[in-house]
């Protein structure tokens, strides 16, 4: 005679609950922009200083920095909406 509680038990399967809020991309803005300032400021602090490299080097780091500063309130102000 058959034991059917010795049988495995059935597993139902539930899709997760959807939140039904919108995702945004999980993109950062704020290294995308930092690199374009560093380029920036490389290019316009390479010509401006005849190749002068203390400057080029100078102008770079401050316009990664600015960059990096303005995509940072980008990404800021994107998750508030």
């Amino acid at each position: 005679m058959a034991r059917s509680h010795h049988r495995k038990k059935h597993k139902h399967f539930q899709p997760p609950a959807h939140t039904g809020g919108h995702r945004k991309p999980k993109g950062k803005a704020s290294s995308v922009i930092a690199i374009g300032g560093a380029f920036v400021a490389f290019v316009i602090s390479y010509f401006a200083s005849d190749g002068n490299w203390i400057w080029v080097i100078a102008s770079t780091i401050i316009g990664a920095l600015a960059g990096y500063l303005i995509g940072n309130s980008f990404d800021k102000s994107d998750e508030k909406t």
